[in-house]
């Protein structure tokens, strides 16, 4: 799955380079491989994270015939919440999202004092997303002990009780990097 979700990434990445060097019709191509790729792994937080350039190539996507049903709703999902200027409750705290919450200048002592893992940032995203802990142990592919044992971990780095504070912080960072 890491690895499909590095592609979906390094797509986005290209797209975006490619429409702002004025090659639409590579960057649509490659933009839509990456939608694609993202109704696999469930991530979109890349497609906000370049979205001045992506959101036109959405749109034209959008607008295209022979897109796939599954593709096309997926499109429709990024642009709506786009144009509504939020971000989806869906985060994946991946090592993308990661490194611009570290560099914020608004993150927490907490954090900043006890680094979490990559692990315990993903954990952290899906609280946020709302998933309990069976369907984050489903989506990790892990045993539903260990995910126990990174929120543990993931509360005591973050000096909070409960889900509530988590999905606080989680919002407040999210928030931060100024989507």
């Amino acid at each position: 799955m890491e690895l499909v979700a590095d592609m979906q990434r390094n797509l986005t990445l290209l797209s975006a380079v490619q429409e702002k060097s004025g090659q639409q019709e590579d960057a649509e191509v490659i933009l839509a491989e990456a939608v694609n790729l993202s109704t696999t792994t469930g991530m979109t937080v890349c497609f906000y994270l370049d979205r001045i350039y992506l959101k036109p190539v959405l749109n034209r996507l959008s607008r295209q015939n022979g897109i796939d049903q599954l593709v096309r709703h997926q499109i429709r999902t990024l642009l709506e919440s786009m144009h509504q200027n939020n971000l989806s409750r869906a985060v994946h705290f991946d090592e993308i999202l990661v490194e611009k919450l570290l560099a914020s200048d608004s993150l927490p002592e907490a954090v900043r004092t006890s680094p979490l893992t990559l692990r315990e940032w993903q954990v952290l995203g899906l609280i946020y997303s709302g998933f309990s802990n069976d369907q984050i142990s489903s989506e990790l592919d892990v045993a539903p002990t260990t995910i126990k044992t990174h929120i543990r971990n993931l509360y005591q780095k973050l000096q909070i009780a409960n889900r509530e504070q988590a999905i606080a912080i989680a919002d407040r960072l999210i928030k931060a990097i100024h989507f």
